[in-house]
């Protein structure tokens, strides 16, 4: 998907991730505990390099709820420094692993929320449908 439609879809994106966080969607066998708090610290990583601070030490997937909150309370700005970061296309930023673009950066982590959005809203509608599980893991239900 084209950079400026994930830009524009983040808003929606995040809702979604948060509004199945908090539904009856069983996610105990995925990842999210993990990835989404990794996710949004480098994500605000990038924010911060543009004074915007956000920090959590709420753990697991909830990290999200937090953001999303203080995401509303300075929409504004942040999606100014979005805009702003899909437009530039020389700014660096240092990593523990390098050097990248800032824009890059940015775009994989909006890349990161439609994706997990989309896999969510997948899982939700089957649910919603009852499908059956395609798998049984013994030790989650011992």
């Amino acid at each position: 998907m084209e950079a400026a439609a994930l830009y524009f879809r983040f808003k929606e994106n995040l809702a979604t991730v948060v509004g199945a966080f908090n539904s009856r969607l069983e996610i105990g066998t995925m990842p999210y505990n993990i990835s989404i708090p990794l996710e949004v610290n480098l994500l605000a990583d990038v924010l911060r390099l543009h004074g915007l601070e956000f920090n959590s030490a709420t753990p697991g997937a909830q990290r999200a709820q937090d953001f999303q909150q203080w995401y509303l309370q300075n929409e504004t700005r942040v999606n100014d420094v979005m805009h702003h970061l899909l437009e530039d296309k020389r700014a660096y930023m240092k990593t523990a692993t390098g050097v990248v673009l800032q824009k890059e950066m940015l775009y994989r982590r909006l890349e990161f929320f439609k994706e997990t959005a989309h896999t969510l809203e997948v899982m939700m509608a089957q649910q919603q449908l009852h499908s059956p599980k395609h798998f049984n893991y013994p030790y989650l239900n011992a």
